[in-house]
């Protein structure tokens, strides 16, 4: 699925009046001086837009976020384009024409009428200013308006920032801005003598954002404003955005007669389930015949990213994308008198605005089955995944059900953070002069299965790369392993490995220090002075790591870090220690909370993740018995 309107990748431009000193410490990138975007809709299928920018660059980051760059289809063409650019003394040094600007589809591997133009800022020296006008038409084709998001890069200040739109009399637009709480964002509406309405939005004095780890999505911190059209005509197809069940009126419209299947394939069908005693497992075979018998390819044609191609074509062809699959699968259930129900979702957001409907806010589409006390979420574009495994891509995410009766929001189950586990069973042999070998045992489970499923069709050099990062030593030699996959509802991949190790432990003298634990994981992030965004963990985990250390005769532990065990808001840990002759027995398990937490407790989640790789990094001391 597609946006519909322009899309500008760049910072605009500011005085330097009013940094602060606090910001002027930190990388400036681009400043803005003014950007404006004037849109004039014309009719329910057709508008104009205007857009003028002007982009102060200074250094390479910035240079990237002043290229200029528009989507165009079927609707959406580039009119008029001119640009300059300016040296650090305001001398005109280039002129850009629209004959300068790059054309590109988005891939060769899609199958699509969308193109885009672009022009890549290059200027051999910093600071410079480059200026963009340009003129978009939209023709037979409105859903949605383009938004307004005056900020799209890290270190980018906004001076000035304005959007206009105007809809024609009898006609309406609505609008729904987000995260503009606190900043100098300024919504008007009016009506002109004759009924024509006008929205502007102006936004002045934008501070520039930093990427901050563990922080919400941008989608959560940039202030934008989103504008739809109640009553819209796309291709030809008339439909209205009041509500999502008006939305779910009009994408169901785009499903009819697109299930139709041949009847030989329809017999074929019926042979493939004739041994299933239940819907359940006609389900599950039809999944698979669909995994195994088809491929994704994104298909954005016709009516764009909204409508699915005929079930048929997806059957003859061998391939389709979510839409295409998704409604394949549908049709194929159908003809087993299954129902089940096209469900259009977002991967990028967990939430839908439930009072403001749009089709920009989605970009997937899934298969929802109801079985009798089951109701199973088909991921119908990637044959790896198990059957009805909910990926952590869409798991307690909101989605749209397209209904005969109209469009009606839920939200897809989510699975809880003590099923999403890593567990580690390590036996480690040490030898006087600090080497060891070690056999490991390790099995993911949920979103810890998804980080390791592409190791079980990697290739084997692959495969013994990524085993080798997994221990936090150096000269590991990969002497053995073996990686598989179990497809169950709770899908696994289990990885089995031995390793040779030169230095697992250090000798100084009669002394081995071994390290405790070198499997246990602690993000990388630095301790940020000073915490702009809340913390965002999206999903939670649990890790446990069983480590038994066999060490060598003759020696004796002198020292053995303490049992510990402490929690927090944002996870707790455990480390349970136990010695016996010659063997010392390891169980750290740490579990990670999902959740959104405020930017004022960063410290107490510095101080938690520091705890945790201090328990990590302990060391024993083993001595020679002299």
């Amino acid at each position: 699925m597609k946006q519909y309107w322009t899309v500008i990748l760049c910072a605009f431009c500011l005085n330097w009046t009013g940094i602060t000193e606090a910001l002027a410490q930190k990388v400036l990138h681009s400043i803005v001086k003014e950007a404006r975007k004037e849109v004039e809709c014309t009719s329910m299928s057709q508008y104009v837009e205007n857009n003028t920018m002007e982009v102060t660059v200074f250094d390479r980051e910035g240079e990237e976020n002043a290229t200029f760059v528009c989507f165009c289809d079927k609707f959406i063409s580039l009119e008029n384009f001119s640009g300059e650019i300016l040296d650090a003394q305001g001398n005109r040094v280039r002129k850009i024409k629209k004959s300068d600007l790059q054309r590109s589809e988005y891939s060769s591997s899609l199958l699509t009428d969308d193109y885009r133009y672009y022009y890549l800022s290059k200027y051999p020296s910093f600071p410079y200013t480059i200026r963009y006008e340009w003129k978009v038409k939209c023709r037979n084709g409105v859903i949605g308006f383009p938004p307004f998001i005056p900020q799209i890069a890290t270190g980018q200040l906004v001076e000035k920032a304005s959007y206009t739109i105007s809809v024609p009399a009898g006609q309406s637009c609505r609008y729904y801005a987000r995260n503009i709480e606190g900043k100098e964002v300024t919504i008007r509406e009016k009506t002109d003598e004759d009924g024509r309405k006008q929205i502007d939005v102006v936004a002045t004095n934008l501070l520039p954002v930093y990427k901050e780890k563990f922080a919400p999505s941008w989608n959560e911190l940039l202030p934008m404003v989103y504008f739809v059209p109640s009553d819209f005509v796309y291709d030809g197809v008339a439909g209205n955005l009041d509500t999502w069940k008006d939305y779910g009126v009009w994408q169901h419209k785009l499903l009819q007669g697109r299930d139709v299947l041949d009847e030989d394939f329809k017999m074929r069908l019926h042979e493939l389930v004739a041994d299933c005693r239940t819907d359940r497992e006609k389900v599950k075979v039809i999944y698979d015949y669909l995994a195994a018998t088809t491929r994704y390819v994104s298909i954005q044609l016709g009516i764009g990213g909204l409508q699915p191609i005929a079930a048929s074509e997806v059957c003859r062809l061998g391939f389709g994308d979510c839409k295409g699959l998704s409604n394949y699968m549908l049709a194929m259930l159908k003809e087993l008198g299954i129902s089940s129900t096209y469900a259009v979702v977002s991967t990028e957001n967990e939430r839908l605005i439930p009072d403001f409907a749009t089709a920009s806010q989605m970009n997937h589409v899934i298969l929802q089955v109801s079985l009798p006390g089951d109701t199973l979420w088909l991921e119908c574009t990637d044959a790896h995944l198990p059957f009805g495994y909910i990926h952590s891509q869409i798991a307690g995410h909101d989605a749209l059900l397209i209904e005969p009766s109209g469009g009606r929001l839920c939200r897809i189950p989510d699975y809880p953070d003590s099923l999403h586990t890593k567990a580690i069973r390590a036996d480690i042999r040490l030898y006087p002069t600090g080497k060891a070998d070690v056999q490991v045992d390790e099995t993911s489970c949920l979103a810890r299965y998804e980080e390791n499923m592409s190791n079980v069709l990697a290739t084997p050099d692959r495969q013994k790369q990524m085993i080798r990062s997994k221990v936090k030593l150096s000269q590991v030699e990969v002497e053995d392993w073996n990686i598989s996959e179990r497809k169950e509802a709770f899908p696994v991949v289990d990885i089995g490995y031995k390793i040779h190790v030169e230095k697992y432990g250090s000798q100084t003298g009669n002394r081995l220090f071994v390290p405790l634990n070198v499997f246990g994981e602690v993000p990388g992030f630095s301790a940020e002075e000073e915490r702009n965004y809340p913390i965002y963990i999206g999903h939670g985990y649990v890790d446990t790591d069983s480590l038994h250390i066999s060490f060598p005769e003759g020696y004796e532990i002198e020292a053995v870090p303490a049992s510990v065990s402490f929690d927090s808001p944002y996870g707790e840990f455990r480390s349970e220690i136990k010695v016996k002759k010659g063997e010392i027995y390891v169980v750290q398990r740490l579990a990670v909370r999902k959740g959104t937490y405020p930017a004022g407790t960063y410290p107490d989640f510095v101080r938690f993740w520091k705890q945790v790789a201090g328990q990590y990094d302990g060391k024993l001391v083993l001595r020679k018995i002299l």
